[in-house]
């Protein structure tokens, strides 16, 4: 069992909405692949309450029409043992549950799946664990059929916490090197260069925290687009004071898009530990703050350098 804030409630009900339109527009596939690479608990527990909520391996599970191959990572083995629990009686499709880090085994687990098949990938992280490898593998397993068949690659909606690089690379260069967090954030990026640039920037406070947190998100959206999700869409995730993270979702279809834009923008309940009845709330409409974001920026940023 792990507890959450309503923020992470938040997140997982928007997970749930998308997941069943998801479902029903590709219900005419005669597949549909789910791959969860950082499962988790299958016990949530809103903070400060006895409220449970479902964790988004159960949420992928309950999905009608059902996918037809589910893949969950889970490095812990406790958590994987629940995991196994909960697909124990899923003997009518491909349910797997992977111990182990999926950016390690990620290459081996796609190898297995049906490329013709429309795939949905959940990258949620505690922080900084999910490195550029695997979404660059994620991007690649479908795209010689995508670009034949004129279809979309595997969507992804990924937890990018800019505001955590802010405060791993923090202010102190000595500290932040002798702990290897420039290379933390290298394979989070898959490459040194821009972002490099930016930490520099705040180091010398030619620019504000606020800055830096927007650049390192908008970053990592540049890289989505050159691995061609042409349709990105960021809700940042917030508490009552400040923005914890953000979520990314990347994919290369305008319905696909459309369907998670009407995910994000729905009036939702965050619950709350000390009220009985959850209200809705409404949430704020996107703004697309990435379009042209280089234009703004008060650095030139240097190419990319691609690790090796």
């Amino acid at each position: 069992m792990r507890e959450w804030s309503s923020h992470s409630y938040e997140k997982i009900s928007i997970l749930s909405d998308y997941l069943g339109q998801f479902a029903r527009a590709t219900q005419r596939a005669p597949n549909r692949v789910y791959i969860d690479a950082f499962a988790g608990d299958t016990i949530n527990l809103l903070k400060g309450s006895v409220q449970q909520f479902p964790g988004s391996a159960e949420l992928a599970l309950g999905v009608t029409p059902a996918f037809t191959h589910v893949r969950l990572f889970e490095k812990h083995r406790a958590r994987a043992d629940a995991l196994r629990s909960l697909a124990s009686g899923e003997s009518h499709r491909s349910v797997e549950v992977i111990e182990g880090d999926s950016n390690g085994r990620m290459v081996e687990t796609l190898a297995g799946l049906p490329t013709q098949a429309p795939t949905f990938a959940f990258l949620d992280p505690d922080g900084m664990e999910l490195h550029w490898s695997t979404i660059r593998t994620i991007a690649d397993h479908k795209r010689a059929y995508a670009k034949q068949m004129s279809r979309s690659k595997v969507e992804m909606w990924i937890l990018f916490s800019s505001a955590g690089i802010v405060r791993m690379l923090g202010s102190n260069r000595s500290f932040a090197e002798q702990q290897g967090f420039p290379e933390t954030v290298a394979r989070l990026y898959g490459a040194w260069g821009p972002w490099q640039a930016v930490w520099e920037a705040r180091l010398d406070r030619r620019i504000t925290p606020g800055d830096a947190k927007r650049a390192y998100l908008f970053l990592y959206m540049d890289r989505l687009l050159e691995l061609g999700y042409h349709h990105l869409l960021v809700r940042p995730i917030k508490t009552s004071r400040n923005e914890l993270y953000a979520m990314v979702f990347a994919s290369d279809s305008p319905a696909g898009s459309r369907l998670m834009q009407w995910a994000q923008e729905r009036d939702r309940v965050r619950p709350k530990p000390d009220t009985l009845f959850g209200v809705p709330e409404a949430r704020p409409a996107y703004e697309d703050l990435h379009t042209g974001w280089r234009d703004e920026f008060p650095l030139d940023l240097p190419p990319w350098v691609e690790l090796g």
